[in-house]
């Protein structure tokens, strides 16, 4: 049995492609960002935004291919001084998606012709492929990302978009298609058995880390460091955490809050204001992977306080750097924590719940240093290589 995995950008579709090629189950991958191979170089002419976002595979150039036109092209929509976008009239998201429905009809044209027995793509990316894969006979499997999009309606209470039925209407076509559905998580797979798919359907594979293996804790603690990476967003739920530091740092004033990540929502400009302007803050900004380690590594705690996360892949990062986790209820890696409670903490999604660990934690800095050696046994399980295993043998049942 032979796969077509394909994604318009990366998240971890590259994990799953070579995870097939371990199994000699890969017939094709193709993604919008570049992979290499190992002494591959970068090639040269990326910009500097997807150099960084090159990730290295085991898989042969001849299994790849790479329609870098797509990304490039959201890309330059989203610009904000001179984006196509503008001349459009759609938001940012329907743009996006524009781009990713576009990506879809580019493979769907092309999976009649390549054939394969099985194909795997991502939501909102799917729903044309699916249907060509359906026409020549081949299975279909939808790796979803995110929650279902009635549970993330519901949790972020997002404002009503005029694309959004369309949107809505393709990603319930994609499930409705496919023969399986991968989620992050036991907490995205509920989500999606909440709103009538099938639990057969169903199968949750939490994801993996591997840091490079030059990272190393440099940092002795004078106060206590918290870290939040990630999108600065609602969903990400930056502004309870600009709360819950504001009221740690006025009881603990040596307590410190790094923050690294970019996409800032607009809806949010005041809080990240008085993020900049609050005494133990500091900005770190977007950082390569290999820089993100680092600062995680050197972190007493990461934070992650999410409306939702369907996995929230800073956590497992953070674990296989020997970093405790204080996480949401609604984040799916939570899953790890409660399988290794002592490698972390789960609180409730409120800056009060969030400001009261914090504040035992910076209070108390000896449990920080009782988690991490939990956290390093919970970093030690959940690998890349693990997720892998998982994943080729899940595909694998539909032989």
């Amino acid at each position: 049995m032979k796969a077509l995995v394909t994604h318009p950008g990366l998240q971890h579709s590259h994990q799953m492609a070579q995870a097939l090629y371990e199994q000699g189950m890969l017939r094709q991958y193709w993604s919008g960002v570049p992979v290499r191979g190992p002494g591959e170089p970068v090639p040269w002419w990326l910009p500097p935004g997807y150099r960084a976002r090159v990730r290295e595979v085991g898989i042969p150039q001849a299994l790849r291919r790479h329609p870098m036109w797509f990304p490039g092209v959201l890309k330059l929509g989203l610009n904000r001084r001179m984006g196509l976008n503008r001349f459009m009239g759609l938001s940012h998201s329907a743009y996006a998606h524009r781009i990713f429905h576009l990506f879809d009809a580019w493979v769907a044209r092309r999976v009649e012709v390549l054939r394969p027995e099985v194909v795997v793509a991502y939501e909102n990316s799917a729903m044309r492929t699916f249907e060509a894969a359906r026409r020549i006979g081949a299975r279909c499997v939808l790796d979803a990302p995110s929650v279902h999009r009635v549970a993330a309606a519901a949790m972020l209470d997002m404002p009503p978009d005029w694309y959004q039925a369309e949107i809505d209407a393709r990603k319930d076509r994609e499930v409705e298609l496919a023969d399986l559905v991968i989620t992050c998580s036991e907490f995205a797979a509920q989500s999606y058995a909440d709103a009538g798919v099938p639990a057969s359907k169903l199968r949750p594979i939490l994801l993996g880390a591997s840091p490079p293996g030059n990272v190393r804790r440099r940092r002795t603690r004078a106060g206590t460091r918290f870290l939040f990476a990630g999108g600065l967003t609602t969903r990400k739920a930056v502004d309870l955490l600009q709360q819950a530091f504001s009221m740690v740092r006025a009881r603990v004033p040596e307590a410190e809050l790094a923050i690294a990540g970019g996409g800032a929502d607009p809806m949010l400009a005041a809080t990240l204001a008085s993020l900049a302007s609050t005494p133990g803050v500091t900005l770190l900004g977007a950082l390569p992977q290999s820089l993100l380690f680092q600062e995680i590594a050197d972190a007493d705690c990461l934070v992650l306080p999410s409306r939702f996360d369907s996995f929230g892949m800073v956590v497992v990062e953070a674990l296989a750097c020997g970093t405790p986790a204080l996480v949401s209820e609604r984040v799916g890696a939570k899953e790890i924590l409660q399988e290794f409670p002592r490698a972390g903490w789960i609180v409730q999604v409120s800056a009060q719940s969030l400001y009261d660990r914090m504040l035992e934690l910076a209070t108390v800095p000896a449990s920080l240093d009782d988690a991490r050696q939990y956290a390093s046994l919970a970093g030690e399980k959940y690998t890349w290589a693990r997720y892998r295993r998982a994943a080729a043998a899940t595909i694998a049942t539909l032989c």
